[in-house]
C-alpha cells in the first residue's frame, strides 16, 4: 500500500512538468509494466525496501525516472538501499521522491553515495513546473561519468574468465562455460527460485558455496544439464574433477552475496556487492555477446558485428509489432532474428510478445502459455555454438522472470530442448551461415517478423559467397523483373544479403527490420548506388532511422561506424509508395544518457523514386534540409563538371588523362614481376620536386622548400600527366579549423602522394589562371558545402572529401568568364598568397561573396550555405555550436526572418505579421513566441498567454517544434533551445509550414 495517494502523485508530477500519459503506476498488474519484472516481482514477493518504489515515468517510451513514496521512505540508508536496487535494473537515470506534494530529484547510481550527495542540483530559479522538462532534455549529474550496470557486470565476466584462461590455463571455451554456467546459478538464487534447501538436496552445499569444490559443483552442473535439456554452455564429461582446485575460487567468488541477502551500503565492484534479482535478463545478455566480441577478434574483425544496446532493440521491436498490430497479428506473430548472437534480439522479443498477448486475451500469461510463446513464436540462427547457448540461457530466463508464479523449482523443468526448434545452429564459423544453404526450405514465409542485427563487415572472403550470390539473386529476379538494377552486394558486404534473404524467411506483407551500416545510405561509388536502389524497387520500405549523427556516443558504446535502422514491409512498392526518413542529431547530454530524440517533426516523407533519381538526397535532407536540396539540385544544373572540363585535354580508358589521385607507396598486397620486382617503376618520377603530407597548404606551393622524390619503385605510379605543372591540388581530408577544402597551386612539375587530388593544366594555353581561379573555387564554402552535401564519406564516415565528388562539382565556366571576373580572379589570389598581407581568413570572405556571385546565388542561398556548414559540418565545433543556447539576436533575427518570408502571403490577406517572443525562464529547454496577424496598421492583441499546455506537449511529444493556436487568433510556437534551430535558414522552413499547414489559423482574426 501507498503512503501517498495516486491522485497526490500525479498533481505533484504535473505540477512539475510531467505529461500524465508518461506516469506507470506499480500498483496494479498491467502489461504495459512487463519491462519493469524484476523490479515488479520483488516489490510484490518480497516487499520490503521496495514497497516504497511506486512506479515509473517514462520520456519517448523510455524510463526517465522512477517514482518514490517518500512517505514509505523510513531512512537516508533506505533511500541509500533502493538508489542501489535500481541502477542495478538500469534504464532510468533518476528517482523522483514525492512528499507531500514535494518532488525531490536523485541520481541513480551504484556508488554509495549518501541522500544529500546524489540529489541532482536543479538551478536556483527553475520553476516547478520546468524540473521534469529540464531532466528529459538535459540530463544534469554527470551521466558520462556514471558507471552502468552493463558495463559492471561486463567487467567481472571479462575479469572471472580472463582469470580462468591466463592465469589457471583453463582453455577459452570451457573457462566461457563454466562461467557462465556459475552465473546462471547466482541468477536464479538471487531469484529465490533456487533455495539453500534445494541446493544442500541436489549438491550437497548450501547454495553460496555450490562451486567451492568439484564433487558439488558437478552436481549442480547435472542438475542444471537435467533441467535445461542440455541447452546450457557445454562441458564435457567429467571436466569438474579435472580442473585445479584454484578454478573454483574463482567460481565460488561469483557465487557471493551480501550476509543475509542485504545490500551493503559501501561499493565496491565484486559479486558480492551485485542482487541479480534486480537485474534483468537483458543486461546479461548484453554484457556477455559483448564479450564473446570482444575477446574473438579474429571473428569480430571478419563478422564485423556488433552487439546490440537493448533500447535500440525495443524500439525496433516497438516499430515492427506496431505495424503487426495494426493487421492485429502482433500477439501471434513467429519472429526470426536470422543472426541471433547471444539472443538479445530474441529476449526482446519475447518480452514484446508476452506482453501484446496478455494485451489481447486481458489476461496474463501463465506458465503453460509463456512455453507456447518461446516455443512456437521465437527463432534464431546463428554459426556460433557459444552464442547460441547463451541465447537459450537467456529464454530460458526470461521465460521465468515473466511467469507470474515461476516457483517451486521443479517448474523450471523445460520439457523440450530449445535447439532446432526455437534455436539453430546453421554452419560452421567462418561459413556463410544463414546466408548459405544451411537453412531449409521449412523457414520460408514462415515469420510474420525478421528483424536482427547482422555482421556489417566488407571484403569478407567467404568460401560460400557465390552460392550467397546465387541465392540472393534468386530472390531478386521476380522483384527487379520490370527494373534496369541488379542486386548487387559491393565489395562482398554482409549485411545486404541478410535484407535479401529476410524477403524469403518473411510472409507476404510481413514486417522486416534491421540494423544495417549506413554505406547502404550515402555511399556513391563501388556499386552501392545500384544496391540500394534495387532493394528501394525490391521491399516497401516504410521508415528509415539514420544513426550516422550517434556513433561514438553512449547510444551505442563502442561503435564508431555510422548505423541505420531499417523497417519495411515485406512486398513490392506501390506507386506512390514512400517512407519516413528520421536523422536523430547529436545532443551530448541527451546521448550521455543513451537515448537519443525521434523527432517526427523532422522526418520528410521519401519515395524510392526520388531516391533512385537523386542519390545524394538522403545525404543532403541529414546534413542539410529541403533548402539545401533545392540549391543543389540549381547549381548541379548549371556549367560543366571539373571532370567534364579535364576530359578536354584528353582521355584514357574512359577517365581524364589531366588529373587523378597521387601515387601509392608499396605495399603488401604489391604486384611482384617475374624477375622479383614489387609493384611499379617511379624512375620516371625520380628527382622531381615531393610533397608528403603538410598539416595546411598554402595557396601557392614553393617547390624549392620540398625535398626530391627518391623512391625507384612503388605500389601504383599512375599516369605522369597529372604531375605536370602548372597543377590545382586538392588535399583529401579537409582541416577543422579551416572550415573549407585544402587547396594549392603549383606553377611547377610536383610528385604527390594518394593523399592529394591533382588536376594539370599543362593543356590548357592559360594553365597558371585557370588552376588559380579553380583553386579559388574549390576552396570557397559553396565548394565545402557542396562536397558535404554529396560525399559518401565526408560528413558520414571518414571525414575524407572523394575526387569523385570534386570532379562532379559543377563550376562556372573559365572560359566565358569576363575579363573583369578574370581580373577580380587575379586580385584575390595575389591577396591570398601575398607576404603580410591582409588576413587570409578575410580574404577568403571576399572570395566566397565572388564565388556565390558567379555562381547566380542570391542571399538567401549563401544563407543557406552558412547556416548548414555552421551547425553541420562534421566538426567537433560546429557540432558544439549546433547545441549552444541561441543568443538574444539569433532569435530575433529569427523572428525578423520569419516576418519577412510571410509578409507577400499576409499581404494578399491585406494584412501584415508579427512574431514575438513569449519570454520563459532561462532553464527551460525550449523557447517561444508567438505569431499574430492583423488587418491595416492594427496591432495584434497581447493578452496573457498560458504556455504550460505546451509545454507539456512538447516534452511529451520529445520534439523539436511544438505548434498550437491561440484563443484570440495566431500561434503559439516552442522550438528546442538549440542554435541549429534557430537560424534564418529554419526560419524560412517554418515559414513554408505555416503557409501550408497553419494558414487558416493564423490569418482568421476574430471579429
Amino acid at each position: 500500500m501507498l503512503g501517498t495517494t495516486t491522485d497526490l502523485i500525479e498533481r505533484t508530477l504535473r505540477e512539475h512538468g510531467a505529461a500524465l500519459e508518461g506516469i506507470r503506476f506499480f500498483e496494479s498488474d498491467s502489461a504495459d509494466l512487463l519491462a519493469y519484472a524484476t523490479l515488479t516481482s520483488v516489490r510484490r514477493d518480497d516487499g520490503g525496501d521496495l514497497q516504497a518504489l511506486c512506479g515509473v515515468y517514462e520520456w519517448q517510451q523510455q524510463p526517465l525516472a522512477f517514482l518514490l513514496d517518500g512517505q514509505l521512505i523510513e531512512s537516508a540508508d533506505h533511500l541509500r538501499r533502493v538508489r542501489r536496487m535500481l541502477a542495478m535494473r538500469g534504464g532510468a537515470p533518476y528517482i523522483a521522491l514525492i512528499q507531500g506534494g514535494s518532488l525531490t530529484v536523485y541520481g541513480v547510481g551504484l556508488d554509495g553515495a549518501s541522500a544529500k550527495a546524489a540529489e541532482i542540483k536543479l538551478p536556483q530559479k527553475m520553476q516547478p513546473s520546468e524540473v521534469v522538462p529540464y531532466l528529459s532534455n538535459e540530463r544534469p549529474g554527470n551521466l558520462t561519468r556514471r558507471r552502468w550496470i552493463e558495463q559492471v557486470v561486463l567487467s567481472l565476466l571479462d575479469h572471472a574468465i580472463s582469470h580462468l584462461i591466463k592465469v589457471l590455463a583453463v582453455p577459452s571455451e570451457q573457462a566461457i562455460s563454466l562461467v557462465g554456467r556459475a552465473l546462471f546459478t547466482r541468477f536464479l538464487a538471487d531469484r529465490g527460485l533456487l533455495s539453500d534447501a534445494d541446493a544442500i538436496r541436489i549438491a550437497g552445499a548450501h547454495v553460496d558455496q555450490v562451486f567451492d569444490r568439484a564433487e558439488s559443483a558437478s552436481s549442480m552442473n547435472v542438475w542444471l544439464d537435467n533441467t535445461f535439456n542440455g541447452d546450457l554452455l557445454p562441458l564435457s564429461v567429467g571436466a569438474m574433477s579435472a580442473l585445479p582446485q584454484a578454478v573454483f575460487g574463482t567460481l565460488g567468488s561469483i557465487m557471493r552475496r551480501a550476509p543475509g541477502g542485504q545490500l551493503s551500503l559501501d561499493w565496491r565492484e565484486d559479486w558480492a556487492h551485485l542482487d541479480f534479482a534486480y537485474i534483468p535478463v537483458g543486461v546479461l545478455s548484453q554484457a556477455y555477446e559483448h564479450f564473446l566480441r570482444s575477446h574473438n577478434v579474429d571473428r569480430q574483425e571478419k563478422e564485423g558485428g556488433f552487439y546490440t544496446p537493448a533500447p535500440i532493440a525495443q524500439m525496433m521491436l516497438r516499430g515492427a509489432l506496431h505495424a503487426l498490430r495494426d493487421q492485429r497479428r502482433a500477439h501471434e506473430a513467429k519472429v526470426l532474428d536470422p543472426a541471433a548472437g547471444a539472443g538479445v534480439f530474441l529476449i526482446c522479443a519475447f518480452r514484446h510478445l508476452v506482453e501484446e498477448r496478455w494485451k489481447a486475451t486481458g489476461t496474463r500469461p501463465d506458465t503453460h502459455t509463456l512455453r507456447d510463446i518461446l516455443y512456437g513464436q521465437i527463432a534464431g540462427f546463428d554459426v556460433n555454438e557459444e552464442a547460441l547457448r547463451f541465447a537459450a540461457l537467456g529464454l530460458y530466463l526470461i521465460s521465468i522472470e515473466l511467469d507470474p508464479n515461476p516457483r517451486p523449482v521443479q517448474k523450471l523443468k523445460f520439457e523440450e530442448n530449445l535447439r532446432d526448434r526455437v534455436l539453430f545452429k546453421v554452419g560452421e564459423e567462418g561459413s556463410a551461415g544463414s546466408l548459405g544453404r544451411h537453412v531449409g526450405a521449412e523457414h520460408d514465409g514462415r515469420y510474420d517478423l525478421v528483424i536482427g542485427n547482422p555482421p556489417w563487415s566488407s571484403s569478407t572472403m567467404l568460401k560460400e559467397w557465390a552460392d550467397i550470390e546465387a541465392g540472393v539473386r534468386e530472390i531478386a529476379e521476380p522483384r527487379l523483373r520490370h527494373v534496369p538494377f541488379r542486386p548487387l552486394l559491393p565489395n562482398q558486404v554482409l549485411d545486404l544479403p541478410f535484407v535479401w534473404r529476410a524477403m524469403r524467411w518473411c510472409r507476404d506483407g510481413g514486417q522486416i527490420a534491421f540494423a544495417l551500416h549506413a554505406r547502404m545510405l550515402f555511399q556513391q561509388g563501388d556499386g552501392m548506388p545500384e544496391a540500394r536502389n534495387a532493394i528501394l524497387s525490391a521491399l516497401d520500405i516504410t521508415g528509415i532511422v539514420n544513426g550516422a549523427d550517434l556513433r561514438n556516443s553512449r547510444v551505442w558504446p563502442g561503435v564508431a561506424a555510422p548505423f541505420c535502422l531499417l523497417f519495411a514491409r515485406n512486398a513490392m512498392p506501390a506507386p506512390g509508395a514512400s517512407f519516413r526518413y528520421v536523422s536523430p542529431r547529436r545532443e551530448d547530454r541527451l546521448n550521455a544518457a543513451g537515448m537519443f530524440r525521434i523527432d517526427a517533426f523532422n522526418a520528410p516523407q521519401l519515395t524510392p523514386g526520388l531516391v533512385i533519381e537523386q542519390p545524394d538526397v538522403l545525404k543532403v535532407l541529414y546534413r542539410g534540409g529541403q533548402l539545401d536540396l533545392e540549391l543543389l539540385n540549381r547549381m548541379k544544373s548549371d556549367g560543366l563538371s571539373v571532370d567534364e572540363y579535364w576530359r578536354q585535354f584528353g582521355e584514357v580508358r574512359g577517365k581524364a588523362q589531366w588529373s587523378g589521385n597521387g601515387y601509392q607507396r608499396e605495399r603488401e598486397s604489391s604486384k611482384v614481376d617475374d624477375d622479383g620486382n614489387v609493384g611499379q617503376s617511379s624512375m620516371h618520377l625520380k628527382g622531381k620536386p615531393h610533397l608528403v603530407a603538410m598539416p595546411m597548404l598554402p595557396a601557392l606551393l614553393d617547390v624549392d622548400t620540398l625535398g626530391d622524390f627518391r623512391d625507384e619503385r612503388v605500389h601504383r605510379a599512375r599516369s605522369p600527366n597529372i604531375y605536370e605543372g602548372p597543377m590545382l591540388l586538392v588535399h583529401q581530408s579537409p582541416p577543422a579549423h579551416s572550415g573549407r577544402l585544402n587547396v594549392a597551386v603549383c606553377d611547377s612539375d610536383l610528385v604527390y602522394t594518394e593523399s592529394f587530388y591533382g588536376y594539370s593544366a599543362a593543356k590548357h594555353p592559360r594553365g597558371k589562371e585557370l588552376v588559380r581561379f579553380m583553386a579559388l573555387v574549390i576552396g570557397s564554402q559553396p565548394a565545402l558545402w557542396y562536397s558535404l552535401m554529396t560525399s559518401g564519406k565526408f560528413g558520414f564516415e571518414r571525414e575524407v572529401v572523394e575526387k569523385s565528388v570534386i570532379d562532379a562539382m559543377c563550376v562556372p565556366a573559365f572560359d566565358k568568364l569576363s575579363a573583369a571576373d578574370l581580373k577580380e580572379a587575379e586580385r584575390l589570389f595575389a591577396m591570398l598568397t601575398a607576404a603580410g598581407g591582409p588576413d587570409p581568413e578575410d580574404v577568403w570572405a571576399q572570395i566566397d561573396a565572388w564565388v556565390a556571385g558567379l555562381y547566380g546565388l542570391k542571399s538567401r542561398d549563401v544563407e543557406v550555405i552558412s547556416d548548414t556548414l555552421e551547425f553541420s559540418a562534421p566538426f567537433s565545433a560546429s557540432r558544439h555550436a549546433a547545441q549552444l543556447r541561441p543568443k538574444a539576436v539569433a532569435v530575433d533575427h529569427f523572428l525578423r526572418t520569419l516576418e519577412g518570408s510571410l509578409r507577400p502571403i499576409a499581404g494578399r490577406h491585406g494584412m501584415t505579421v508579427k512574431a514575438e517572443e513569449v519570454k520563459l525562464s532561462y532553464t527551460m529547454p525550449w523557447l517561444m513566441f508567438k505569431l499574430q496577424a492583423s488587418r491595416g496598421d492594427a496591432t495584434p492583441q497581447g493578452n496573457e498567454v498560458d504556455v504550460q499546455p505546451l509545454l507539456h506537449m512538447a516534452d511529451a511529444l520529445g520534439t523539436t517544434e511544438v505548434v498550437t493556436r491561440l484563443e484570440d487568433g495566431g500561434l503559439l510556437v516552442a522550438r528546442l533551445d538549440q542554435a541549429r534551430y534557430w537560424a534564418p535558414t529554419q526560419a524560412r522552413m517554418f515559414a513554408r509550414r505555416v503557409v501550408w499547414q497553419h494558414s487558416e489559423d493564423l490569418f482568421k482574426v476574430a471579429g
